[in-house]
């Protein structure tokens, strides 16, 4: 496949995702089904990865996958479907993928003593800008229940940013850290899931394949796939480039199938975060320690790019 076309397949599902999920947790659907069919499918699919992969897998890897769950795993993905119970669709593509490029150029910092280039900075004030017009109006504009579920994607937005950050730091592919986290989660989800009461009796069987097709098959695998063949392909920085149109695309596409549509401070921060995210791509990587000198370049595939669904 062409890498344009990988990297184009998913920021598509990532645009897409937010307005899917919107739709089931205001409909049939509550947000622990969810949970469980995004981890409990894509566990499955990856099954056969980490059986081929077994013996090539460090030992420490394994351990690492513990707090790599709770960053991008059920943590993040329990927050985000939690908040789109609240917020629009496309308010979760802004505050979600759209702000961790600010939120890995922030913690990258505090927390790990990395340097961000100055595109890198200029792009994460641009998401920052965004992201403050976007809570201000929801404040002042919207209830309460909106301004709590965009805190949710903020909260799930950070996570994700040190799911990239520890990536990085201990050297993980992007496959393998998603199939140890996609194992992990379920092993957590599933056991806790089956104690709550059960929701899935009146959801009809199109219903289900259809969700169990986006957050288990899509969301959960396919995007997955097509970055990393997009980043060997292309390099991280032209594939994550993409990301930037993920905002404006969720806003289209709620106004398309859930008649949200967005208002002109909505449109305004889109754009700033879209805007942010393009630059900052564009930058080298963050990740360098403080005083650290630039190495050579990993080999094709196993760069994380600075943004997560």
């Amino acid at each position: 496949m062409n890498g344009y076309l990988a990297a184009a397949v998913a920021a598509l599902i990532w645009a897409a995702y937010p307005v899917a999920t919107r739709a089931a947790v205001t409909g049939a659907f509550a947000p622990q089904d969810l949970v469980a069919l995004r981890f409990g499918i894509s566990a499955l699919l990856f099954v056969p990865y980490l059986a081929m992969q077994w013996r090539h897998i460090r030992r420490v890897d394994w351990f690492r996958g513990v707090p790599l769950t709770l960053f991008h795993g059920a943590g993040m993905a329990g927050l985000a479907i939690a908040g789109m119970q609240l917020a629009p669709a496309n308010h979760a593509a802004a505050l979600g993928p759209g702000a961790s490029p600010a939120w890995v150029a922030l913690l990258g910092f505090v927390v790990f003593a990395h340097r961000p280039s100055p595109r890198a900075v200029a792009g994460a004030l641009l998401c920052l800008a965004g992201v403050l017009l976007l809570t201000f109006w929801s404040a002042a504009e919207r209830s309460l229940s909106v301004l709590a579920g965009d805190a949710m994607f903020l909260g799930a937005s950070a996570l994700a940013a040190m799911y990239v950050l520890q990536l990085r730091r201990w050297g993980i592919g992007a496959m393998q850290g998603a199939a140890i986290v996609s194992l992990y989660s379920a092993l957590l989800v599933f056991p806790c899931y089956l104690c709550l009461p059960e929701t899935l009796a009146r959801v009809t069987p199109a219903e289900l394949l259809w969700q169990v097709l986006w957050q288990g098959v899509l969301i959960g695998c396919i995007a997955v796939i097509a970055l990393n063949h997009a980043i060997a392909r292309l390099g991280a920085g032209r594939s994550s480039a993409l990301v930037a149109t993920v905002p404006v695309l969720t806003a289209a596409l709620g106004l398309l199938f859930l008649g949200e549509a967005p208002t002109a401070a909505e449109m305004s921060a889109l754009l700033a975060i879209s805007a942010g995210v393009s630059i900052g791509a564009a930058s080298r990587p963050a990740g360098l320690p403080l005083g650290a000198r630039l190495q050579s370049a990993p080999p094709a595939g196993s760069r994380v790019p600075d943004s997560a669904p």
